[in-house]
């Protein structure tokens, strides 16, 4: 149990695996921009191939994700954690006059016609993007009137669950089947001499999802 808490990353049922705890935050854009409307149904693949230390615990090291809307509209979600790899965060919306590019290099970021000319792009401040949202948080705060992101945050990590559920177990996964599932990550009680949900084997390497084996809904 207290190896699993000081590696709590690597761990699905603490984690949530890096799709839930780090890739959460491309979710939330994902969010916005569907005006918070949830995905009809997630499938995709994930896999371990350079995590396989037992050190690495049961989370993937990559996820491809498909979330597909009404209307035909969809979301592809890829996100990797692997060494000597490239690895840009980018995103980008097709719209049908053009696309909306967010990427760390503002010069590649604005809005752009569908022949690839900027419409619009954000002013050259090097200011990072989460040194604004800070900013901007407390000083709302300070006004008395705090941002209470609390369902679009609980939307998003359920957008992030869902995605996870679809490439740890390689089936196409239902927002409402996710949504209505009962499992629990969780041990049966928290102290130090409990048993954590995953036991490792006996070369010290644990059980991990295997896509089309696995069934975790």
């Amino acid at each position: 149990m207290e190896f699993q808490m000081r590696n709590w990353y690597y761990f699905t049922w603490l984690s949530g695996d890096h799709i839930v705890e780090q890739h959460v935050h491309f979710l939330d854009f994902v969010g916005w921009i569907m005006n918070e409307e949830p995905p009809l149904h997630a499938w995709g693949y994930g896999g371990r191939s350079q995590r396989v230390e037992p050190k690495y615990g049961d989370i993937f090291d990559h996820h491809s994700v498909v979330y597909e809307y009404p209307k035909g509209l969809r979301v592809y979600a890829l996100t990797r954690q692997q060494g000597r790899c490239f690895n840009g965060v980018y995103k980008t919306v097709f719209g049908t006059k053009g696309q909306m590019r967010f990427a760390a290099n503002k010069r590649q970021s604005g809005i752009f016609n569908l022949a690839g000319e900027p419409q619009w792009q954000p002013e050259s401040d090097d200011t990072p993007a989460e040194t604004v949202t800070f900013r901007e948080m407390f000083a709302r705060m300070d006004a008395g009137q705090p941002i209470n992101d609390s369902l679009s945050m609980a939307r998003s990590t359920m957008l992030a669950i869902l995605g996870r559920m679809a490439t740890h177990t390689g089936q196409r996964v239902t927002w409402d089947d996710a949504f209505a599932s009962t499992r629990v990550l969780a041990p049966e009680r928290y102290a130090w001499d409990a048993n954590p949900p995953v036991l490792p084997r006996a070369d010290g390497t644990y059980p991990h999802p295997i896509p089309g084996e696995t069934d975790q809904v």
